[in-house]
């Protein structure tokens, strides 16, 4: 993994890599907030140290944007903190946390990545919109999920035009679509994105891309919709449909992460199949 490094995209606004997914900060006249811990303490430390540096009261406000374990695993470092979130990030983190740490612990390479954790769940949750201000910085904290997962929320600075996206954009990168999503309003979501007019956009995966890589994804799922949803119309069956589509995603609009691509498109079935049996 790549070392811990801090991006300055304008002044006091700042993207962070080096962990597995891509975190920021937002720090202003001594007043601090955090975007995602990462999947582990040992990751989440090299952040909150930054973070700390850059405060002058010594109180740090930490953002997760959704719950998947690679964005909240590292929580526990900020346990002293303000943690906030979408509600259903504290309710799923709540309810499955300790199975997704006991089914990630099974595999021996990721147990020994991210070590002993204490689940930590935020202690502040909103249900559509809450505003925060670092100094005179306006942060609105948005909901957009249920898309990539059930608590999705953005960090959208209006007055810098900076997004925070989180796992709402992969950049150059196959999406992962785990169980608990919905690809239609992942859809609907990446429009209402688009419209905010965000000059910086900071994906939850891959290298910081032009803002057009929001149209990008959207244009990749709604391609993926398409194609499911036609050989759905066959009376394809399901390994039909993965195989398929699959092959011909990465073979139009290739991808990193490819072995990734049979959860995508068995997601995107699994919300066409739902959603035809709900019509």
């Amino acid at each position: 993994m790549a070392e811990f490094s801090l991006t300055e995209l304008v002044p006091d606004v700042f993207a962070a890599f080096g962990g597995v997914c891509n975190r920021g900060i937002i720090a202003a006249e001594g007043s601090v907030v955090v975007i995602d811990s990462g999947i582990s303490p040992a990751e989440a430390l090299p952040l909150r140290e930054a973070a700390q540096q850059k405060t002058a009261s010594g109180n740090i406000i930490l953002f997760n944007t959704h719950e998947h374990l690679d964005h909240t695993f590292g929580n526990e470092v900020f346990q002293q903190d303000t943690i906030i979130a979408q509600a259903a990030v504290r309710n799923v983190l709540a309810t499955n946390g300790a199975k997704q740490l006991a089914d990630i612990k099974q595999n021996p390479q990721m147990a020994e990545k991210i070590g002993d954790i204490h689940i930590t769940l935020p202690n502040v949750v909103f249900d559509q919109q809450l505003t925060l201000f670092a100094g005179p910085t306006e942060i609105q904290l948005i909901r957009v999920g249920p898309a990539h997962s059930q608590g999705d929320a953005i960090a959208w600075l209006p007055q810098q035009r900076i997004l925070f996206a989180g796992d709402m954009l992969f950049n150059t990168l196959v999406p992962a679509m785990p169980p608990g999503g919905n690809s239609l309003q992942w859809i609907h979501s990446l429009t209402y994105i688009e419209s905010l007019g965000a000059e910086h956009v900071i994906p939850g995966h891959g290298p910081i891309e032009p803002p057009e890589a929001l149209g990008a994804l959207k244009n990749w799922l709604k391609t993926a919709r398409s194609r499911v949803a036609a050989l759905l119309d066959t009376g394809a069956d399901r390994e039909t449909v993965l195989a398929q589509v699959g092959a011909a995603m990465q073979t139009d609009f290739p991808r990193g992460a490819e072995n990734r691509m049979p959860m995508a498109i068995g997601q995107i079935y699994a919300d066409i199949v739902r959603e035809r049996s709900a019509s």
